[in-house]
């Protein structure tokens, strides 16, 4: 648990006499944190609902979510669809209806690989997301 502790507290760094740290943030309850974590950008959070010319539904940003928790470095992550449904409480089909919704959408590039399943790769939601906040931003300057 030493170890969860410190990478939970990474995030306190230079927040004075506040505990900022991610297991505070949580109650104060390390167990949390026992199986990995995966960090959301609250800009992600802020915004899917948003997006143009297609929001995400609660489904679809759940379901990019926990495919994100199987993502560790630059490779696109590649868990099974069961997998998926396992976690989110659905559906296989309810799971592969997120995914063909989001690439429908343009939002997920799934790249089939041989004798194994689909790698997700969201650059084009990420790009966007970015894009609708500098949009934001350079309009509270123009505003301001």
């Amino acid at each position: 648990m030493g170890e969860i502790k410190n990478i939970a507290a990474a995030g306190n760094a230079g927040s004075g006499n506040v505990d900022r740290s991610l297991v505070t943030r949580w109650g104060g309850h390390e167990a949390l944190f026992a199986e990995k974590w995966v960090g959301v950008p609250v800009l992600f959070l802020r915004l899917y609902a948003h997006l143009q010319p297609y929001q995400l539904t609660v489904g679809e940003a759940m379901f990019v979510l926990q495919v994100m928790a199987f993502k560790w470095g630059d490779a696109a992550p590649w868990p099974s669809y069961k997998k998926l449904a396992e976690r989110m409480g659905v559906s296989d089909k309810m799971v592969r209806r997120y995914a063909a919704q989001l690439e429908g959408k343009g939002y997920l590039k799934r790249q089939a690989r041989i004798g194994s399943s689909n790698a997700f790769d969201f650059s084009e939601l990420f790009y966007r997301i970015v894009a609708m906040a500098i949009e934001q931003w350079e309009g509270k300057k123009k505003s301001a």
